[in-house]
């Protein structure tokens, strides 16, 4: 993948102000599926949280988030909080200063490398809590893994991603942890008939 390409895509939008493109559907569908797994002083990690439209949505009175993006104007636009602590870093280069109790990996894994998204799980597992969850959320193949770098008419602009297998992604998550729950969205939110949006939620570390 052209990394230009895509550190030129997420500039533009940060300048923008624009993090997640899905419906508010699918947002609160997301937040169904992770709200289970945030009790009284959770801490959360965001990684790749761009405004963290997501993630300051499951923070209650005693939580805390740690928002991590690569892009600065996406953590100014996150609104003040002593609850919340932002740090600009690459995810692949983020480096734990605590264990974390729900760890969020949403729409980043589009955008790695294949040896980037193992890095990544690696260091997730050694940043989890015990009784902690990792949630891997990303636009998957329905088939082998699909690459896709042109001008995108539904974005305006170049594109380039990476679709993973479904199978292939859950094994690469399960060298790392002992469970990993394979959770398919529901079919109206996929826009394309050779992909689907997958999350996947891992707990027990190897």
């Amino acid at each position: 993948m052209d990394k230009n390409v895509i550190d030129q895509f997420w500039r533009q939008r940060a300048a923008e102000g624009g993090g997640r493109w899905t419906e508010p559907e699918m947002l609160d569908y997301e937040l169904s599926i992770l709200t289970p797994h945030v009790g009284p002083g959770c801490r959360i990690l965001d990684l790749g949280s761009g405004p963290a439209t997501l993630s300051t949505r499951l923070l209650g009175p005693s939580s805390r988030l740690t928002a991590v993006d690569k892009y600065q104007s996406f953590l100014d636009s996150i609104p003040p909080d002593s609850r919340i602590n932002t740090v600009c870093s690459d995810v692949v280069d983020f480096d734990y200063p605590a264990a974390y109790d729900l760890i969020l990996l949403f729409g980043v894994v589009t955008h790695l490398e294949p040896t980037e998204e193992l890095k990544v799980y690696e260091k997730a597992a050694k940043g989890l809590a015990d009784s902690g969850v990792l949630a891997v959320k990303n636009q998957s193949s329905r088939a082998e893994e699909k690459r896709v770098d042109g001008y995108s008419e539904s974005l305006k602009c170049h594109y380039v991603g990476r679709y993973p297998g479904i199978s292939e992604q859950a094994a690469r998550l399960g060298r790392f942890f002992a469970n990993v729950e394979v959770r398919p969205y529901p079919p109206a939110f996929d826009k394309w008939p050779d992909t689907t949006h997958v999350c996947f939620l891992c707990s027990s570390r190897k």
